[in-house]
């Protein structure tokens, strides 16, 4: 079992196990986690933007949309988003609040799915789901190291999301159906989702198989329902 905050750290990536049977009795370790997730999220998203040029945000923003707009669109869309290109920047520090609010949201559903007949409050999910979301520090910091090897400020926007199916397998352009899809399946969601499911193990005593079910569930309606409608 996972001993202190640092050693589960570590524990959440090369036994997670051992770390949710300790957080059944630990869940202000948490708040350790949080931080780092949001602030190392909300900082790396700014240096990512804040070094690239106005024109090439806008170019970059137009290359994901021009497609799908009339030549007077493109026009307007243009214009549009020159305005607001230099204030990208501040838009990253967005994370700061929408990121409580999925973990929020996604601990909703690890209390549905794990809590009957294991009257855990609300808290103690919440502390799951900020522990299960530690795989996107891994990414958030591989963004970083992209950032500190590109040799130029202008890095395609898509570069965020460089773990995604689409930039590590299929190589779709805006304009190809799948793209939307692959582009938005990141593999870190699958690690996540690992996670979940031993987290489910640990605290409901759910088989293995159920576990994994119940932690694969959104994904496989979020993204079964959409590949239906491509």
């Amino acid at each position: 079992m996972s001993k202190s905050i640092a050693q589960g750290l570590i524990d959440i990536y090369v036994d997670p196990k051992s770390l949710f049977d300790t957080l059944q009795d630990k869940k202000g370790w948490s708040i350790v986690p949080f931080l780092l997730l949001l602030i190392t999220s909300a900082v790396v998203m700014y240096v990512f933007f804040a070094g690239m040029s106005p024109s090439w945000i806008v170019e970059q923003q137009m290359l994901a949309v021009a497609h799908t707009l009339t030549p007077a669109e493109i026009e307007n869309t243009r214009a549009v988003m020159g305005q607001m290109a230099d204030k990208s920047k501040y838009f990253s520090l967005l994370t700061l609040i929408y990121l409580p609010i999925m973990l929020a949201i996604q601990a909703v559903y690890i209390m549905l799915v794990g809590n009957p007949g294991h009257k855990r409050s609300y808290g103690s999910w919440y502390a799951m789901s900020v522990w299960v979301s530690m795989p996107s520090l891994i990414n958030i910091v591989g963004l970083l190291v992209l950032i500190l090897l590109s040799n130029t400020p202008d890095m395609p926007i898509n570069s965020a999301n460089y773990l995604s199916l689409n930039q590590l397998v299929f190589n779709f352009s805006p304009q190809d159906a799948w793209f939307s899809f692959t582009e938005s399946f990141n593999l870190i969601y699958i690690w996540s989702t690992g996670l979940v499911a031993v987290g489910l193990k640990s605290w409901s005593g759910y088989s293995t198989s159920k576990a994994i079910l119940l932690a694969a569930l959104p994904l496989v309606v979020i993204f079964g329902i959409w590949a239906l409608f491509i």
